[in-house]
């Protein structure tokens, strides 16, 4: 009877083998496919240097992208090892060799499509902090103080509101935010500009309003803001209400310390002046994710 076992033993072990090297074959290619399937028409016993065989004619037909080479390696490299393991083992741990075995089959499966990771080179892209931004947009404004250059110097006055935006207003926001940095103005007068027509227009780019008030700012043509098409130009009215801002700064170097409220309403000259405080911290939101994206890009 125990001579009937090894027999049996043998030929279960050389199918299990042929088994293996035939997924194996499949992963790395058909060269490998080739050579897997030449050791199985093959008289060999199932034997180390038998299986090694295979392996080496694996490595040897894999030509592939880099990446793809680097993964065939390692399903090699596992497979000798899995291999290994289970002719040293074999004898009193034959299930558990076999479990390690299918193990490191199956993982190396998993990984062997994948590109190798690249550990030089190029990195990523990684994002940069706001202090980060802060500081580029100040060496773009040396004349500025510090506090021209942050979003909220001084902190929100009452209650906030939310504002989803729609394209068309962020589009408009976004033009503020740019005429306001190429204007030489800093981070604080765009979120002053854009919590301004938040409030006026709710970004939008009005063709009506009190009397003969128009666009994003509800700037009127017989108050000397411009003509009707020009007021109803993003960029034209943008830089109109930035024009009158910048004149408010220049004439009080302590703005930048002043609520947002304050600011807006010395262009603006609202019968509801502190209307423009519970816009702040949306219209913050707003400039930063402009602003951040222009530093990346």
């Amino acid at each position: 009877m125990r001579s009937i076992d090894r027999v049996t033993d043998a030929l279960g072990g050389r199918k299990k083998a042929l088994a293996y090297f035939g997924a194996t074959a499949a992963l790395v290619g058909a060269g490998a496919g080739t050579a897997s399937a030449a050791v199985a028409a093959s008289p060999a016993h199932n034997t180390p240097a038998a299986h090694r065989a295979v392996a080496a004619a694996a490595k040897k037909t894999v030509s592939q992208t880099s990446s793809q080479q680097v993964a065939a390696a390692k399903l090699v490299a596992a497979i000798e090892r899995a291999i290994s393991a289970k002719h040293v083992a074999s004898a009193k741990h034959p299930a558990a060799v076999k479990h390690v075995a299918s193990a490191k089959f199956a993982a190396a499966a998993k990984n062997a499509g994948k590109p190798a990771v690249k550990h030089a080179g190029k990195q990523a892209a990684v994002k940069p902090t706001w202090q980060k931004v802060e500081q580029v947009v100040a060496h773009d404004n040396p004349g500025l103080s510090k506090q021209a250059n942050e979003l909220q110097p001084v902190g929100n006055y009452g209650p906030q509101q939310a504002m989803p935006l729609t394209s068309s207003q962020f589009h408009n926001a976004k033009t503020i935010v740019n005429q306001a940095l190429a204007k030489k103005m800093g981070i604080r007068s765009a979120v002053i500009a854009v919590a301004t027509s938040m409030q006026e227009s709710t970004l939008n780019n009005l063709g009506y309003g009190d009397r003969d008030s128009l666009g994003l700012f509800q700037q009127r043509p017989s108050m000397g803001w411009g003509t009707a098409q020009q007021i109803l130009t993003p960029k034209y009215a943008a830089d109109a209400f930035l024009n009158a801002l910048h004149k408010h700064e220049a004439a009080d170097p302590m703005w930048a310390r002043q609520p947002l409220w304050a600011n807006a309403q010395s262009v603006q000259a609202s019968g509801f002046p502190t209307a423009y405080a519970k816009w702040e911290a949306a219209a913050s939101h707003v400039v930063q994710q402009v602003v951040t994206s222009d530093v990346v890009s």
